[in-house]
């Protein structure tokens, strides 16, 4: 669950409403039957950090929306998606843990685990149904063909170290940027926002959720486990190639690259290999690379908030980017 603490009182102007979303959220599991709902529930308790729902809600009250069960509704549609594609995402890349609990898939199986997702997706399409609102179930539909684009092609690319920048971003923006773009447009279109404020809070969302993915990257060889809750070095061991990787791959030397090369090719990963790794990383400074990459998409997740009027609010996007900037977890 969402509290103070957590966020150091960031979301606190939208408190009442992120409560809300957490009874919301176990309102489609209520008569599922005993396994879907008791998967459904621990996919859905596990805590994290609730930005989706949370751009929601606040794109929706930064536009002066009056329509609080409503934004409630919506954002916990965000959420629930999001906890739908962590399902799969723990499935497809064999993972243990997740938000440092057992993930779904090692206490249920993943024959179970992905019904439960596909489940949680379809629930949420038959709120955003119900709602009416075309333009905002668009979003979300067109957020959820980005989200399955983007984890096919990073299956494609694993192990890849000639993987591109171009692709790289094509990833990250499907697998978290999309879902962050569509929960801030569909906040800002609950509040009959503008067209161009509309865009303005989608733009904001993409490149904040593209920033999230970067320092997502950097934190894999920096955070520690017990912030994380996860093993610090699992995207590498998943054969996920990111960002630090490519800039090592541009920067260092050619025995250097072969060394990495032969790490990538291995079938596991061990801890001297992610120490030997880890050592690379920082000889070339590949974290502080991404973070100047994070800053160029925070700078113009900033710049889409010129258009926003002044509230409260909007001084809580505004400070939702040095969230992003600064977590270590």
């Amino acid at each position: 669950m969402i509290t103070s603490r957590t966020h150091d009182g960031l979301f606190t102007v939208i408190a009442a409403e992120l409560t809300a979303v957490e009874d919301r959220l176990q309102e489609p599991v209520q008569e599922s039957g005993m396994l879907l709902s008791a998967v459904a529930r621990y996919a859905l308790a596990s805590g994290g950090k609730r930005i989706r729902p949370a751009l929601l809600l606040l794109a929706a009250r930064a536009c002066g929306d009056d329509q609080r069960d409503r934004a409630v509704t919506l954002a916990s549609v965000a959420e629930m998606m999001h906890a739908a594609t962590l399902i799969h995402d723990d499935i497809v890349d064999h993972s243990a843990m997740r938000r440092g609990r057992p993930a779904a898939t090692v206490l249920w199986g993943s024959d179970v685990s992905v019904l439960v997702g596909d489940f949680l997706y379809s629930r949420a399409i038959q709120i955003l149904v119900a709602d009416g609102d075309m333009r905002i179930l668009r979003a979300f539909a067109d957020a959820t063909v980005s989200m399955t684009e983007g984890e096919v092609l990073q299956l494609q690319l694993l192990r890849d170290l000639k993987i591109s920048e171009a692709d790289y971003l094509r990833i990250v923006t499907g697998k978290t940027a999309a879902l962050m773009s569509a929960a801030a447009r569909a906040g800002a279109l609950v509040a009959e926002a503008p067209g161009p404020t509309v865009e303005a809070l989608a733009a904001f969302g993409l490149n904040l959720g593209i920033g999230f993915q970067l320092v997502d990257d950097a934190l894999d060889y920096t955070a520690r486990e017990e912030r994380l809750g996860k093993p610090v070095g699992s995207d590498f061991r998943e054969g996920k190639i990111t960002y630090p990787l490519i800039h090592l791959m541009r920067t260092a030397s050619v025995a250097d690259r072969a060394v990495l090369e032969g790490l990538a090719s291995q079938e596991q990963v061990d801890d001297d290999d992610l120490a030997q790794l880890r050592n690379l990383v920082e000889r070339y400074e590949a974290v502080p690379a991404t973070m100047r990459l994070v800053d160029d998409y925070l700078g113009r997740a900033l710049a889409q908030l010129t258009v926003v009027p002044g509230s409260p609010a909007s001084r809580v996007l505004h400070h939702l980017v040095d969230f992003v900037r600064e977590r270590d977890w």
